[in-house]
């Protein structure tokens, strides 16, 4: 995937239903156009397709055996082709790689949002979204996405898994095991410990050592400018950080209080001891967080 793509991407992930530089009178006098177009293509290739509500095509081609439907929180997972109704490819996730895309459900608005209302763990579905309902009258990607272009979305969904079912595979993931867990819900494991080492004063300002992981990886680029999947969201090494005063997130300000100078840990954070219902960044609402953390001595 090259850079051109990445950012092609990255729209994606953000909200995509509404463009104020569109012309929504232009986009409807192109509804009867893409219809057209879309009808004959579920002919042509002999496709047994649905009509949404909303205006979407899609058909299921092959169900998941679960039932399992995404609710509100929910980490879902998924692989994906992208193309237009050409066949031109726009963009993909890598199985080779085995490098899903995650979308946490009900946190942002994009173009996948409506295909996965209607898809159950395990289904394998075609997509088909009038211009109306993907990117409107602007053109996208250098021109890779015409302006008022039909988009076709093959999806797999692979997992739905809850905040809870999240958390007890970032334990594993991120090798936290035995740990204590907190009255609050803090999920705690030291890594180095220092006994004799000096403990931390609240109201006062330290420097912190952390690096902070979602549950699942997301497309970034590295250091060199490659696009990677990856599931960092922040790292920072003497991070001047007033603790035990309620300015830091929660669930992070009391894991640094458990430590002493000198010493590391592994917290693993429930999305109320988070952001909670808030996007941050590029971590999307209801999403549990884990960090490593250290305080050197100073």
């Amino acid at each position: 995937m090259n850079r051109s793509t990445y950012y092609l991407s990255l729209v994606f992930i953000l909200a995509l239903f509404g463009f104020s530089s569109c012309n929504f009178n232009a986009i409807d006098q192109q509804v009867e156009n893409n219809d057209s177009d879309i009808q004959k293509y579920i002919a042509s290739n002999k496709l047994n397709a649905q009509k949404s509500p909303e205006g979407m095509y899609y058909s299921i081609l092959s169900a998941g055996t679960s039932g399992k439907q995404a609710n509100y929180t929910d980490l879902v997972k998924f692989h994906y082709v992208m193309t237009l109704l050409n066949g031109s490819k726009v963009d993909s996730t890598s199985r080779i790689l085995n490098q899903p895309r995650a979308y946490v459900a009900g946190s942002f608005e994009s173009i996948f949002t409506l295909p996965l209302r209607y898809m159950k763990e395990g289904d394998k579905g075609v997509f088909i979204l009038p211009a109306n309902l993907a990117f409107g009258g602007s053109s996208y990607g250098n021109g890779l996405i015409p302006a008022f272009s039909v988009i076709k979305i093959d999806i797999e969904l692979i997992s739905i898994q809850s905040e809870n079912q999240v958390i007890e595979e970032m334990k594993k993931t991120y090798n936290v095991n035995n740990p204590e867990v907190t009255p609050t819900g803090l999920i705690f494991q030291k890594t180095i410990s220092n006994p004799t080492g000096k403990a931390l004063t609240p109201t006062q300002t330290y420097l912190i050592n952390y690096t902070g992981r979602l549950g699942f990886s997301y497309l970034k680029l590295d250091a060199a400018g490659k696009v990677i999947y990856d599931p960092i969201f922040d790292s920072r090494t003497g991070a001047s950080m007033l603790v035990g005063a309620g300015q830091l997130i929660s669930g992070f300000d009391e894991g640094i209080m458990k430590l002493k100078m000198g010493e590391k840990a592994i917290i693993i954070l429930p999305s109320k001891l988070g952001y909670g219902a808030n996007n941050q960044g590029s971590i999307p609402a209801n999403s549990p967080l884990c960090f490593e953390i250290e305080v050197p001595i100073q």
